[in-house]
């Protein structure tokens, strides 16, 4: 029995021993609170209705202790051991960048197109653009186009019903310099799947054409001059981007020809008697075309930064 008792004295001292080392080592926040208790029961009554025993007036409202290592522990640990980043703040990008950049490039943009306002002989126009531009917004081009002539019927009822014999040219081929500026640029939403930009622009230039007489009599169609027609142009259209290097074109472009038509009369007996007679005129040719833009190079690299 005295070794039983020494044994289990042993044990309880080392029991104790454990205990107290492990409050040091951390678990030791219960002791205060345990002295809390005990002060709030010596010091304060309960309140009325309830067990729980009021705030000690000694205890402190400072949280302050401890931020420091809650705020390193937040963020991924102390400062020495966070990773290093090379983000900042002008790596976020309020406004994106164009996504179709014409700076530089040139654009080969093969066209077709129909006349829209002459109801006695249409023509259709198939024309090549090169257009090179200076920036974004600034290009400067020529244009080549060749025409095929088509009468209306309009111009067969006017004979039938009036005995008369339309005074008409047909158009040959042509060019033209041209200088272009775009004053709109936007994107809108394709069935809200992808993102489409596009551009209005204004164009103008002068140019030539090259015309010939449709004679009125056609057995006089020997008799028929070619003229070289002074051409100021006019136009406004858009551009829709497909790719970094296509794009499709819609434009309206009025060709104002000062032409020159078969005179009246019977004075008209040779080529040149009928040229040095010929009537001058200003014909308003307004054309309504499609076509695509592609763009050389391929590829764009922007050069400024964000």
């Amino acid at each position: 029995m005295k070794r039983l008792a020494i044994s289990l004295s042993v044990c309880l001292a080392l029991a104790g021993w454990a205990a107290t080392g492990h409050a040091k080592r951390g678990g030791g926040k219960a002791a205060p609170a345990a002295d809390e208790n005990a002060a709030a029961g010596e010091g304060a009554a309960p309140a009325e209705g309830g067990d729980k025993a009021a705030a000690p007036a000694s205890e402190s409202l400072d949280t302050t202790e401890g931020e420091p290592a809650k705020i390193e522990e937040e963020i991924g640990g102390p400062k020495s051991q966070r990773p290093t980043t090379t983000l900042s703040w002008q790596d976020i990008v309020v406004v994106p960048r164009k996504a179709f950049i014409k700076s530089g490039r040139l654009e080969v943009a093969p066209i077709a197109g129909i006349t829209i306002n002459d109801n006695l002989i249409r023509h259709y126009m198939f024309a090549l653009d090169l257009n090179y531009f200076l920036t974004d917004a600034l290009w400067v081009g020529l244009q080549g186009q060749y025409f095929v002539k088509q009468l209306s019927t309009q111009a067969e009822l006017v004979g039938l019903q009036f005995n008369r014999t339309s005074t008409m040219n047909r158009y040959l081929y042509g060019g033209a310099f041209n200088m272009g500026y775009v004053p709109v640029y936007g994107k809108f939403a394709w069935f809200n799947r992808s993102i489409v930009h596009w551009e209005i622009w204004a164009s103008g230039g002068v140019g030539a054409t090259f015309t010939e007489v449709i004679a009125r009599d056609p057995a006089r169609q020997n008799l028929a001059f070619k003229n070289t027609a002074l051409t100021p142009n006019f136009g406004i259209g858009s551009r829709f981007f497909l790719t970094q290097w296509l794009t499709i074109n819609f434009a309206i472009r009025d060709y104002l020809i000062i032409d020159r038509f078969e005179p009246l009369g019977d004075a008209c007996n040779t080529v040149e008697a009928c040229k040095a007679g010929a009537d001058s005129a200003l014909v308003n040719n307004f054309i309504a075309y499609l076509g695509v833009g592609m763009y050389l190079p391929t590829k764009f690299t922007y050069k400024t930064p964000r």
